[in-house]
């Protein structure tokens, strides 16, 4: 999946947990600014979402289970996090669509996933150019878990923080 991002951030999400809020309002400064409110999310594996360190294009490459140690290894940056799928699809957003917010997500960057908790692990390096953001690849590990899983309880997860 092909993500252009303006915004520092990448946010993923099943539509059913936004229905709520109302087109064009500001949820960014409303429900996603402090570590608490990010947190209150990402506890809950609702809005889930990550500081990128750079806007940019990212390629986000989704793959089953946890990438083994080896794999692991050779990536510069690792994040842990947990999603709640419902409705059988996830969507994928700039951070900066919570700034005005509109409901409908293209086609393309939807993930159709089965119902359930997902661990989820997140694994990158810098692009060949150096420059973060410029046709970055994600890795998106999902692990599907019969439990939500134990996450850090503190900051806002930066999968790049250099």
């Amino acid at each position: 999946m092909l993500l252009e991002i303006s915004g520092l951030g990448i946010v993923f999400y099943s539509p059913e947990v936004m229905a709520d809020v109302a087109e064009g309002t500001d949820y960014f400064k409303e429900g996603f600014t402090t570590e608490e409110q990010v947190q209150a999310h990402i506890q809950r594996g609702t809005l889930v979402g990550f500081a990128t360190g750079s806007p940019g294009r990212f390629i986000l490459n989704f793959r089953e289970g946890y990438p083994a140690d080896d794999e692991l290894a050779a990536f510069r940056y690792k994040q842990r996090l947990g999603l709640r799928c419902t409705g059988g699809v996830v969507y994928f957003r700039d951070l900066y669509d919570l700034l005005d917010w509109y409901p409908e997500c293209p086609p393309e960057r939807q993930l159709q996933l089965e119902d359930g908790i997902y661990h989820v692990t997140l694994c990158s390096n810098r692009p060949a150019s150096g420059i973060l953001g410029d046709n970055q690849e994600i890795e998106f590990y999902l692990n599907k878990l019969s439990q939500f899983p134990r996450l850090a309880k503190e900051g806002i997860p930066t999968l790049c923080p250099d």
